[in-house]
């Protein structure tokens, strides 16, 4: 947890129950508190950055429980506000004022002798890579039961068009404007392999198959989903769930955030 949320929160949390708002409190790696009932609970405010909307989708997203951001953190491509004046944004919220925006999950297994061993979803990625020797992994992709290519590389990523701003990225993928239910393949590293990202459409599933005797790794918006071993199959489809925002900014503002956002905030002119 960020040395600044648990302040900010007691404080949001006081001036909640001022205007005679239930509130409770968790952090997203523990869920909900005891006694959480969807039902009585209107909206989930997150305070930190990207990675902390990321986990709170196990529990929002399976609820339809919208979200709403402050942002705490570096980037804060999902957050909606800044923690400076936040009474003015929550005014408004409270007012009524705000629209809904959904936006496309992944619902991503992990097959092993023809049995589901792991399954999850994800609204930005989940990430195919090596384990912990510096060696490449092996990797057949199928789309819609249909060889494409063999990729000999650090790993594949598979995202949402969210998550296209994300580690795809970093590796050269396109972005995605967010409201997109596309489905986005990039290679990390590809050596001597197909290295063009390639997007799909919605309704595309793609697998992936391990062809590497040295372990590897899957993680789902960062979370770890165990080893991969030789045979092993991922399966990504767009999942049932959507992830849902309490937005006060119109959608085109992720245009003109674009390039503010992806300019790094390291202190470097």
């Amino acid at each position: 947890m960020l040395p600044a949320a648990l302040p900010l929160a007691e404080e949001i949390a006081a001036w909640l129950s001022e205007r005679t708002v239930d509130v409770w409190m968790c952090t997203p790696r523990r869920g909900a508190p005891e006694g959480f009932c969807a039902a009585d609970t209107d909206l989930v405010i997150t305070l930190g950055g990207d990675g902390t909307i990321l986990r709170s989708m196990p529990l929002t997203a399976p609820l339809a429980l919208p979200v709403f951001g402050i942002n705490l953190g570096r980037v804060g491509f999902l957050t909606e506000c800044a923690p400076e004046g936040w009474q003015q944004p929550l005014t408004r919220v409270l007012s009524g004022e705000g629209w809904i925006e959904e936006r496309t999950m992944l619902y991503v297994t992990l097959v092993r002798a023809g049995d589901v061993i792991a399954e999850d979803h994800a609204l930005n990625d989940a990430v195919i890579s090596r384990g912990g020797l510096a060696r490449t992994i092996r990797l057949l992709a199928y789309v819609d039961g249909v060889p494409l290519t063999r990729y000999v590389a650090d790993g594949l990523i598979l995202a949402t068009a969210t998550g296209s701003t994300a580690y795809a990225y970093a590796v050269g993928g396109p972005i995605l404007p967010p409201w997109l239910d596309n489905l986005l393949l990039a290679p990390a590293a590809p050596h001597l392999s197909f290295a063009r990202p390639l997007v799909f459409s919605p309704d595309t599933i793609i697998e992936v198959e391990v062809r590497s005797e040295q372990p590897g790794m899957l993680t789902v918006d960062g979370r770890s989903e165990g080893e991969l071993l030789h045979g092993d199959r991922v399966r990504i489809a767009r999942s049932p769930l959507m992830a849902r925002f309490l937005r006060l900014r119109q959608p085109d503002d992720f245009y003109r955030t674009l390039v503010e956002r992806l300019t790094p905030h390291n202190g470097v002119q």
